[in-house]
């Protein structure tokens, strides 16, 4: 160890003295990380603490091939992507990741990421925490290179609303995940009230800490109880819906923190999210069908599925935070 443990492991993050992997036991993994074969032993877990880790469960040769299918995304070779730039030959792949942090709906344009989101060891603990019947409604790419932002607590269900509690992300490491590149911290437990906690635009109006996105306040946690979720490449982190969880920036010199985000629940479950503005009925029976099935029967199958979500990137705050969640537009302070 080049640092005692002594002090909250935070603060020697956020001091950048810890090392990758140095959260770490000395020998083994942390508590919460299990092999991709033992789901059993994982979903019992994940039930009483909000999340789990499935160690190097997608090899490293997949892991190459999703990485090879990031630049070409980046490069809008698999379809145009709304606010990526286009990219010019001269240019290297890392040069056009750099620009961006997130993409959203990659499954929209990649067939080789639709195909991730029923990966065996997934739909195998999946099935175990939410039930015999699962579907997906969202994609996520984050590419965060060097210098790039984090996302400050909240909490998924703020954003994907599930009427029966049952979201779950699994969040698929493409790089080793550290506390120096911006891995996942975490709030172990923190979703057992099954409150969905206040948000507020965060303090970091230059951006250079967090994205656009809220800040969730006034839980019961400190920042000190977190722990961080440092993965190997191609583990998956699974995580509960309502589970306090955020990142830190990428503060190393160079390369990325990249990662794939699926989102998930119970397909018994109706989706009140991302209605057509000509929705007219009561909430209680809204129900959003841009979906893809992965385990088990669709119950509402004969309603059919809609063509909803696109493709976009989500904006980093670098030059000012345009329209998100619904709050107005903030510039930066120069």
């Amino acid at each position: 160890m080049t640092t005692t443990l002594s002090s909250s492991l935070l603060e020697l993050a956020e001091a950048r003295v810890l090392a990758p992997f140095e959260s770490w036991p000395e020998r083994g993994l942390p508590e919460g990380y299990f092999a991709p074969e033992d789901t059993t032993r994982a979903a019992a877990f994940f039930k009483e603490n909000g999340f789990v880790v499935l160690d190097r469960a997608i090899s490293h040769a997949k892991v190459e091939t999703l990485n090879r299918e990031t630049a070409r995304l980046c490069r809008n070779e698999k379809g145009e992507i709304g606010g990526i730039a286009p990219s010019s030959s001269d240019e290297s792949d890392e040069e056009v990741m750099r620009r961006v942090l997130c993409i959203h709906f990659p499954h929209k344009l990649s067939p080789l990421m639709t195909s991730v989101l029923s990966h065996g060891a997934t739909v195998d603990l999946l099935t175990k925490a939410i039930g015999p019947d699962v579907k997906c409604m969202q994609s996520m790419l984050f590419v965060k290179a060097s210098g790039k932002p984090g996302q400050a607590w909240h909490q998924d269900e703020d954003y994907i609303p599930t009427r029966d509690r049952s979201l779950l992300g699994a969040w698929i490491a493409l790089d080793d995940a550290t506390v120096l590149n911006g891995c996942l911290w975490v709030l172990p437990k923190s979703h057992r009230p099954g409150i969905l906690w206040p948000q507020k635009e965060h303090d970091d109006e230059e951006h250079v800490k967090f994205d656009c996105a809220n800040e969730s306040y006034d839980f019961p946690w400190r920042n000190e109880d977190s722990v961080p979720v440092e993965v190997k490449a191609g583990s998956i982190v699974f995580f509960n819906g309502y589970l306090l969880h955020r990142s830190l920036p990428n503060w190393a010199t160079t390369g990325f923190r990249r990662s794939l985000v699926n989102h998930y629940m119970s397909a018994s479950s109706l989706l009140p999210w991302q209605l057509p503005k000509d929705f007219k009925g009561s909430v209680g029976m809204a129900d959003y069908r841009d979906i893809v099935m992965v385990a088990g029967t669709d119950p509402y199958a004969w309603k059919g599925t809609t063509e909803i979500a696109k493709a976009g990137v989500r904006p980093s705050g670098e030059g000012g935070c345009e329209s998100w969640g619904g709050k107005p537009a903030k510039k930066p302070k120069a």
